[in-house]
């Protein structure tokens, strides 16, 4: 069986898992809603969105660890099938040498503690990979976004800028 086709991880109400064709309309709505995209350098058309989404995807077959793949996966609600957004490991240009966790959720999934259960569920796979930290880049006014790195322990290692965007790094040891 081939591994990255079988990524998929689950909570009680969440099912993380690869990208399908049909979650190519949402996640296009979720990129260009201003109040989603406040804090990235601007909202994306859907072409832009569509190539992120497979760049997304395709990123599965790039990283592992021993042969074990990660990525950023969908976030699809058990409840009713909903896609929410994404979430997932990944390695940013930045800082090469370290696996960053990110999410991004539609507005209408705000509120509602998705953000960090999708992401405790992917700190519980980098432990199970061996990682040795994770990363979180947030923009320091994104009161939403650190609140929920300090919900899955991460504490501030250092304030940066990079094209032109200040950013705060949280650090996970695990």
């Amino acid at each position: 069986m081939n591994p990255v086709a079988e990524v998929e991880l689950s909570t009680p109400r969440l099912l993380l898992r690869r990208w399908t064709a049909a979650d190519r309309e949402p996640f296009a709505a979720l990129n260009a809603d201003p109040e989603v995209m406040r804090f990235f350098p601007s909202v994306l058309d859907r072409e832009a969105s569509d190539r992120l989404a497979h760049y997304a995807d395709s990123r599965f077959e790039e990283l592992s660890v021993d042969g074990e793949p990660f990525g950023l996966s969908a976030v699809q609600r058990r409840e009713d099938g909903a896609f929410l957004g994404f979430t997932g490991l990944h390695r940013m240009r930045w800082y090469p040498e370290d696996v960053e966790i990110g999410w991004r959720l539609a507005r209408h999934a705000w509120g509602r503690g998705y953000a960090t259960e999708a992401a405790r569920a992917w700190v519980g796979r980098a432990r199970a990979l061996g990682l040795p930290r994770l990363i979180s880049i947030v923009d320091p006014d994104n009161a939403a976004s650190l609140a929920v790195t300090r919900k899955l322990g991460m504490v501030e290692g250092w304030r940066a800028e990079a094209e032109g965007r200040p950013h705060v790094v949280t650090v996970l040891q695990l």
